[in-house]
């Protein structure tokens, strides 16, 4: 019955549940796991330290996450459509102006609309979308379209290492470039027009959704408990994932395992996220994300636990596993969770909030890991003290969420 039900959901909403994840796996672009492949190129350029490559990243992220709220905001007001092939655009123009850059200010505006077109507006354009024209089976569709991340971390990394290899990292951006130039948009605006009796039940409803409802200031929402209780969970998730991949290959060498090893090893967590965003779709379908959000923090919990104990190479895509679980269980949860708190009229502007606090903490932890590592401070001491603030934003975040 409940495979009848899962087959009856994809095959009535192929389309834009495509769409969905088109837009998290090309999000790929602007994430940290696949910029990372392009450091050790841009420190021979820019001639720059750890510390100092890590604040350019952290200013340029800064700068995005501060933009997210005004530009995820017009989520609400414009078309989809149109809105989707903007979000595009300045993802194309940011991978181009990285593949010509010669300084480090050109670096900088790069990096910059690589995190906010990227990063921020793929992801939050996809998710989003599946928020807010699924009023049922939404955990299902922000789990079939979250798919999109670890399907881009498993394949992506892969294919841009061979383009790096053996045509240069300026030319692996610009045929990137040229793939969601010629490919993706024209691919997003046929999805969506395959889509265009569930965009037009979600304007029918939306008409009768009171008025009052379609907007929401980010002063509203940082005066509220709820915004407390949700915070401190996802600013850990956020810091504590982009700086392991920031520094992968650090932590390879310190551990004493290769290059190679960690590299695939990063396909645990990307299979691990794929597994977690579909299961637990249902999940929250069945008891509400409200109820489920406290408890997915225990895998993540348990993958630090593994780093912190455990020195043998086998137990990086162990612990990567169970970190990727965590977190694709968490970002299901938090986004069916965001809908059935705020409702799904004010969704972009609401999403864009919790996603700047998302993409400050990615911003923090390459550089908060820089300086440590600078100073010569363990792996293991620095994961201790994520480990201890992973377990106080588990407890705060199992405080009682009220609509």
């Amino acid at each position: 019955m409940v495979k009848e039900q899962l087959h009856l959901f994809f095959k009535y909403n192929l389309s834009l549940l495509s769409f969905g994840f088109l837009l998290t796996f090309i999000s790929s672009f602007g994430q940290t796991f696949l910029l990372s492949l392009y450091v050790p190129a841009i420190e021979q350029l820019l001639d720059i330290s750890n510390t100092e490559f890590g604040t350019v990243y952290a200013i340029a992220t800064i700068g995005s996450a501060l933009t997210l709220p005004k530009a995820g905001g017009f989520f609400d007001k414009i078309d989809i459509k149109r809105y989707s092939l903007l979000v595009t655009l300045g993802l194309v123009l940011a991978l181009l102006l990285l593949s010509f850059s010669y300084n480090i200010v050109m670096v900088l505006v790069a990096f910059y609309g690589l995190r906010l077109f990227g990063q921020g507006l793929m992801s939050h354009t996809s998710i989003s979308s599946m928020a807010r024209y699924f009023s049922t089976n939404r955990g299902k569709a922000i789990g079939a379209a979250s798919v999109g991340h670890p399907a881009g971390e498993a394949i992506l990394p892969i294919i841009i290492t061979l383009i790096i290899g053996s045509l240069g990292w300026r030319w692996s951006l610009q045929i990137s470039a040229l793939t969601c130039l010629v490919i993706v948009a024209p691919f997003t605006i046929f999805l969506l027009n395959q889509s265009k009796a569930r965009l037009r039940a979600y304007g029918m409803r939306a008409q009768t959704e009171d008025k009052n409802q379609q907007t929401i200031s980010i002063i509203q929402v940082l005066r509220e408990k709820k915004f407390w209780i949700i915070t401190p969970v996802l600013f850990i998730i956020g810091f504590t994932n982009t700086a392991i991949f920031f520094f992968q290959l650090k932590l390879g060498a310190a551990k004493g395992w290769s290059p190679e090893w960690v590299a695939a090893s990063i396909s645990a967590f990307a299979v691990a996220g794929a597994v977690g965003m579909m299961g637990v779709g249902s999940l929250v379908d069945r008891f509400t994300a409200k109820k489920l959000f406290p408890y997915h923090m225990v895998f993540y919990i348990l993958g630090l636990l593994a780093l912190i104990i455990f020195e043998q190479r086998i137990v990086y895509p162990v612990a990567l596993a169970l970190i990727g679980l965590g977190h694709g269980t968490g970002n299901t949860i938090k986004d069916a969770m965001l809908a059935e708190i705020y409702g799904a009229t004010v969704i972009g502007q609401i999403r864009s909030i919790f996603i700047t606090i998302m993409v400050i903490s990615t911003a923090i932890g390459p550089i908060v890991f820089g300086i440590f590592l600078d100073m010569n401070i363990s792996y293991s001491t620095i994961f201790t003290v994520v480990l201890i603030a992973s377990v106080l934003a588990s407890l705060n975040g199992s405080r009682k969420i009220k609509a």
